[in-house]
């Protein structure tokens, strides 16, 4: 029965149980109908019989009874019809209660008593009372009386006694019909009990051998099932292993289903120790597959796959990027002290362009005071004109005023000179700025320019005014030519007035422009320190970088790879000044700009 499928088990269990109760229902529905045709026997034969037999009697009895009352109460008429009527009604109910008993006759052998009563009955005893009514009716009572007793007693002798004997013999098998019944009964009862004691006990031994075959082996694997599933341990104990191995060689769907769960640990173990294998860093293992559509196996070699890939492209992309990572750390560096040296040269060179907007604004003031006092001298020289008589004290103040003039002139021609020198040094600081320097370098020009106007203003203005000495000198001896004198010196004040009027044009537009200079000089300042902050924040961070690439490369080594990787291999190869022109880039940012970049500072 072991081998037997599950359902088929179940099937002869259920069997069996239905065979037994249906073996029950047949006895109990056998029992039953015999019980009932035993009740029904007792009824008709017997029950039937005894109740005929009984009124039969005590009609009889009744009769005879009357017949003696009829003598007794002769002096009573009515109650004498009465009694002399019911005797019609006797013989017809004597005949009905002959005929109830005849029905329950089933052997009339043993009914010989009976019918001798009946047949004595129907002809002697009915004659005897025909006579007797007769002569009662005749009003003879004595001779009727003694009529019924003479004849009566060898009539109604048959009768009772056939009577009795009948009554007896259905009493008798009235009671072996019920003893019968109850032999019946008390047979089916033990029988019922035993088929339901031996159902029940044969349901209970299935029962528990059935449920023994079926939970036993899957107790066992629920008992893995729950272990591997609450606690991930899939390893099995060498006993577990043996009964395993023992309820697999079942040929039913139990034991098949054991045989196909050990073989699915088995795989569930080979991928678990790959997986173990995996975990200790060992990547060069060769993941069997059951079949195409063994989806762990084929997952895990494609993870071991991809791994190596991953690991060999990381590992090779590590070492480029470690590399990379110093040659951008001295990059940054180098970057970061030529910003340093910039912002110190062009702190020194706002400091000089200070200096040259300092001078500049002196310069201007003293042209703005030198064309006040050419606006003084023409006024005076049209004083002069007007007035003759003063022109003595007019040239000396002229004289006074010229020499005064020349000390300007000379004032000029220095900060001319020391302008030209500031506007060459920043013209140098700005070839040394380089490409953001070229704006700077134009104004420098311009500043030059200005210088050398200036100068050339001033060696005119000095001329100019030695030219008036030597006239002044000759206006005391020649008086008579004071007044053309006067109208040159007038014209003369008045080229001066407006050449040292293009000075103070030319030396406040110098100072905006030398402003302007400064406050681009300053931005430049700003951007070179910026630049100086980011690249020693790029060469931290660089330095952090290689740090973290040396790791990584650490980390990766722990993993043993395939030699053919084929992503480790198919990456190309980067040589190790890779980096290099990426920094060359980033410092030629510094000195890239161009004139219009300037603007952005």
């Amino acid at each position: 029965m072991k081998n037997l499928k599950v359902s088929s088990k179940l099937v002869l269990s259920f069997t069996i149980v239905i065979a037994f109760s249906i073996i029950i229902g047949v006895v109990g529905i056998v029992g039953m109908v015999s019980l009932n045709n035993s009740k029904t026997h007792l009824y008709e034969s017997n029950l039937l019989a005894i109740e005929a037999m009984g009124d039969l009697r005590e009609l009889f009895a009744n009769e005879r009874n009357a017949l003696r009352t009829i003598v007794l109460h002769q002096n009573e008429p009515e109650r004498v019809r009465s009694l002399v009527a019911d005797f019609a009604e006797n013989e017809r109910r004597a005949e009905e209660l002959f005929a109830t008993y005849e029905k329950t006759i089933e052997n009339p052998a043993l009914e010989t008593d009976f019918f001798t009563a009946r047949d004595t009955w129907r002809s002697d005893y009915n004659q005897l009372k025909r006579d007797v009514i007769a002569l009662i009716n005749e009003g003879r009572f004595d001779e009727a009386y003694q009529t019924y007793i003479t004849r009566g007693a060898p009539i109604i002798d048959p009768i009772a006694s056939g009577l009795d004997n009948s009554s007896r013999l259905n009493n008798q098998w009235a009671t072996e019909s019920s003893d019968s019944a109850h032999s019946l009964y008390i047979t089916l009862t033990i029988v019922m009990i035993s088929a339901l004691v031996i159902a029940v006990v044969v349901s209970v031994f299935l029962a528990f051998y059935i449920s023994g075959i079926i939970s036993k082996p899957l107790l066992i694997l629920s008992a893995f099932m729950e272990k591997a599933g609450t606690s991930g341990d899939i390893s099995l104990t060498s006993a577990d292993q043996s009964t395993i191995a023992k309820m697999a060689n079942a040929k039913d769907e139990i034991g098949q289903t054991i045989g196909h769960s050990a073989t699915f640990v088995s795989h569930v173990i080979y991928i678990a120790e790959q997986l173990e294998t995996i975990a200790q860093g060992d990547l060069t293992i060769d993941v069997k597959t059951l079949s195409d559509v063994d989806t762990m196996g084929k997952s895990l070699s494609q993870m071991v796959s991809n791994l190596n890939n991953m690991f060999g492209s990381i590992q090779l992309s590590t070492g480029q990027v470690s590399e990379g990572a110093k040659q951008v750390a001295d990059g940054a560096q180098s970057l970061a002290q030529g910003a340093t040296e910039q912002a110190a040269s062009i702190e020194e060179l706002s400091a000089s362009i200070g200096e040259i907007a300092s001078k500049t604004k002196e310069n201007a003031d003293i042209a703005t005071k030198t064309s006040k006092l050419s606006d003084s001298i023409k006024d005076n020289a049209l004083k002069g004109s007007r007035q003759m008589n003063e022109m003595i004290s007019a040239v000396k103040d002229i004289n006074d005023a010229s020499q005064s003039i020349s000390k300007i002139i000379k004032t000029i021609d220095d900060i001319a000179f020391q302008t030209n020198i500031l506007a060459l040094n920043a013209a140098v600081e700005a070839a040394r700025a380089g490409q953001h320097g070229k704006g700077f370098a134009v104004v420098a020009e311009e500043v030059r320019n200005l210088a050398s106007k200036s100068a050339e203003a001033a060696k005119d203005t000095g001329d100019m005014i030695q030219n008036s000495m030597e006239k002044a000198e000759f206006g005391t001896q020649i008086a008579g030519e004071t007044a053309a004198s006067l109208k040159e010196i007038v014209d003369g004040i008045s080229d001066t007035s407006q050449m040292i009027s293009g000075i103070a044009t030319a030396s406040e537009e110098q100072s905006l422009g030398i402003s302007q200079i400064n406050t681009g000089i300053d931005q430049v300042a700003q951007v070179v320190q910026q630049n100086s902050a980011t690249a020693e924040q790029s060469a931290a961070a660089s330095e952090e970088m290689s740090s973290q690439s040396t790791i990584l490369e650490e980390l990766i080594s722990q993993f043993k790879l395939k030699e053919s990787s084929t992503a480790y291999n198919a990456l190309p190869s980067s040589p190790k000044g890779h980096y290099i022109p990426a920094v060359e880039h980033a410092d030629s940012g510094v000195s890239g700009l161009n004139d219009g970049d300037f603007g952005k500072y």
